[in-house]
């Protein structure tokens, strides 16, 4: 028996959080879905260059869009932080390990994707470097 089927909106937002190198168990956990289904999807994408499965080309623009979107959002997002995080009081308050995760967490997101996707369309240069990356000054 087949199991549910899940929108194209849920897919892309499933392969986006795997692109940006979330472990299966918790893409799978964070959207509800069945381990099996979303590793189903990780193989599909390894094995077809990044793509889960042959799709219609209005599928395709749309799950683009989706991503686009995503990257949009989470663009004016870290935006917004970045003023907060200005706020020399309000940032006093905050301990500093729940300042790192808010920001850090959404920015190596952003960054993991656009990686993945400059690396598809891409591939001879070299990969964008996180902060994690980049030698500290001496």
């Amino acid at each position: 028996m087949k199991g549910r089927s899940h929108n194209p909106e849920t897919k892309a937002a499933v392969i986006a959080a795997l692109l940006t190198g979330q472990s299966i168990s918790s893409v799978a956990k964070d959207y509800n879905i069945p381990e099996g289904t979303v590793k189903n999807w990780s193989v599909k994408v390894k094995q077809n260059g990044g793509i889960v499965e042959p799709v219609q080309p209005q599928k395709r623009e749309r799950i683009g869009e989706l991503i686009v979107n995503y990257l949009e959002a989470l663009l004016i997002t870290l935006h917004a932080q970045q003023k907060v995080f200005q706020d020399e009081k309000w940032l006093k308050q905050q301990s500093a390990s729940e300042v790192a995760v808010l920001h850090g967490v959404l920015a190596d997101k952003g960054i993991r994707l656009l990686e993945a996707l400059a690396d598809k369309e891409e591939p001879h240069k070299a990969p964008i470097q996180t902060a994690g990356d980049v030698p500290e000054p001496v």
